[in-house]
Order: C-alpha cells, then sequence, then structure tokens
C-alpha cells in the first residue's frame, strides 16, 4: 500500500466519525482492530474487534460531550509513511457540563489492505480527566 492510500483511509475513518456514520466507521476497521490508549484514566486500555472498540471504547467516549456543540476533528498534520500514518490533530467539543474541550491529540494507525489494523493514542490524560469527569485536583 502506498503512504497516500493509507493516508486516504486516516482521513476516511475521520469523515466518517466527523459525520457519526457508524457503517462507514466500521468500513474503515478492520474485524479485529485494536485501540490502545494509553494512560491511566477511565477509558484507557486497549479494545479488539469492532464490537470492543465501538460499543467499549467510541460510545462511552461520545457520552462524556455534550450534543449541544459538536464534536470536531481540526487536522495539522498527517504524515503517512508505508501503512503507518500519524496524525497531530486537535480535538474540540464540550463536556457534558458545558466546559470547553481543546485536547491537542496524537494518534499513530497502522493500516493492513486498505484498512485500519490498529491505532494508538496520546494526549494529556490530566486535563481530559479534569475536563470530562471533574476533577479540579489536576
Amino acid at each position: 500500500m502506498t503512504s497516500t492510500d493509507a493516508k486516504s483511509v486516516v482521513l476516511a475513518y475521520l469523515k466518517a466519525i466527523d459525520e457519526r456514520d457508524a457503517e462507514a466507521i466500521q468500513a474503515t476497521l478492520w474485524e479485529d482492530a485494536e485501540f490502545r490508549i494509553p494512560g491511566e484514566h477511565p477509558l484507557a486500555g486497549s479494545w479488539v474487534g469492532l464490537d470492543e472498540i465501538l460499543n467499549q471504547f467510541m460510545l462511552p467516549l461520545m457520552e462524556l460531550f455534550s450534543t449541544d456543540v459538536p464534536y470536531t476533528i481540526e487536522m495539522t498534520q498527517v504524515i503517512a509513511e508505508g501503512d503507518t500514518v500519524v496524525l497531530d490533530c486537535v480535538a474540540r467539543a464540550a463536556s457534558r457540563s458545558g466546559r470547553p474541550y481543546e485536547a491537542p491529540i496524537v494518534s499513530v494507525f497502522a493500516i493492513q489492505d486498505g484498512r485500519i489494523k490498529a491505532m494508538r493514542e496520546f494526549f494529556d490524560t490530566q486535563y481530559f480527566v479534569r475536563t470530562l469527569f471533574g476533577d479540579d485536583n489536576g
């Protein structure tokens, strides 16, 4: 797969997330894809397979955000080398309580045969917990 092809897979995934299109999200992922979010917070962990990724990670994550403010992803940079794509972006939204949320994120995707095989995501976990779970001690 060329870097351009790998990049287009990630861009299709981001478009599907932006449109909240579960079917399109699933079409970009392998059945046994793995998402990993390092850290020590309620959504840290590893999810393997479409069911876990969608139902144990994505849906619980989206429930943390206000439905009145759109969840947007602004791409700063997308770098593709072979089957690896690195996305540097900023996620913007609001918490359920209306608190503004703006988080720089770096995601590393492994692409295999035109679909996402794995994703690791890195961000400020203290900010994440403080903003979305109301922990003002951090």
